[in-house]
């Protein structure tokens, strides 16, 4: 398994415990320089991340990164060759930010293959990512919607999230490589308990058990939380985000020590508590 890092935090503010900002570009081409450095190759991005995949080549600079993109939700007022006719400039918009870096091209949105013109639409990015020489997979919130979407389309890889509260991976056992996200649950297994708890109330008790978990076993949560994500199957990259130079160093140093850990005592089913899009109650 590899360390990726994720651009979401380069062309907007993200995440329960960010900043509130996108990261300033003299920090995110000091954060890719020391990502580099550091043996990571992979970064994530998109075409709905703001403007990260627009500054994504500059802001590299002579560092030969491989990149990953997704495609953006599809208009809900396109359809059929209108519809293609859009995925067709997106992609291309795509392609003309990344160049020869674009090795992967995922859909943002999985519903979009769900729908009627979801054969259409991946048709039309199969095309696309035969002439670019890129791989064709999606982006899912849970490992049911991959395996639904794998009975109808060749998807040759996937992310999904996963980290010691959200399991559920560990549970399918997927048959595609699996770029991982929310290995940290967009920050909230790193905050003391007391601000994870106010910051999402529903997830109180399982931070209490995730806490107590760490200190049972002498692990700070950044080293704990990477090992986790060490242990689930078929991850090949473990897809990671910084908003500064500090935050990646020391996520790098976690990912050199951090064990293959497995802790099946932690996982939570709660929706509320596991997937970002049923968050409620958040606090500052």
């Amino acid at each position: 398994m590899e360390l990726a890092l994720g651009t979401v935090q380069f062309g907007m503010a993200y995440g329960i415990a960010g900043s509130g900002a996108a990261v300033p570009a003299g920090e995110a081409a000091a954060i890719l320089a020391c990502a580099f450095e550091a043996g990571v190759r992979w970064l994530d991005t998109a075409a709905a991340y703001g403007d990260a995949e627009a500054r994504l080549r500059s802001l590299m600079g002579r560092h030969a990164f491989k990149i990953v993109t997704k495609l953006r939700p599809a208009p809900a007022d396109r359809h059929g060759d209108a519809l293609a006719q859009w995925a067709q400039e997106e992609l291309q918009r795509s392609r003309e930010c990344l160049g020869d870096a674009l090795r992967v091209l995922m859909f943002h949105r999985p519903e979009d293959l769900l729908s009627p013109d979801g054969p259409l639409l991946w048709e039309a990015a199969a095309r696309f990512a035969r002439d670019a020489h890129c791989a064709l997979g999606v982006s899912c919130y849970e490992p049911a919607t991959l395996e639904k979407l794998r009975l109808h389309y060749p998807i040759e890889l996937a992310q999904l999230p996963g980290n010691a509260l959200d399991q559920r991976l560990a549970q399918a056992q997927p048959r595609v490589a699996i770029h991982l996200r929310s290995a940290f649950l967009q920050g909230l297994l790193l905050m003391p308990l007391e601000q994870g708890a106010r910051r999402l109330p529903a997830a109180a008790a399982a931070l209490g058990r995730w806490h107590g978990w760490c200190r049972e076993r002498g692990l700070a949560p950044l080293v704990a939380a990477l090992g986790i994500a060490k242990g689930l199957p078929a991850v090949t990259h473990c897809v990671v985000g910084a908003e500064t130079l500090a935050q990646f160093e020391a996520i790098a140093r976690a990912w050199q020590d951090a064990p293959v850990l497995h802790a099946p005592e932690l996982a939570v089913d709660d929706l509320a508590v596991i997937d970002p899009r049923h968050w409620k109650a958040v606090s500052a």
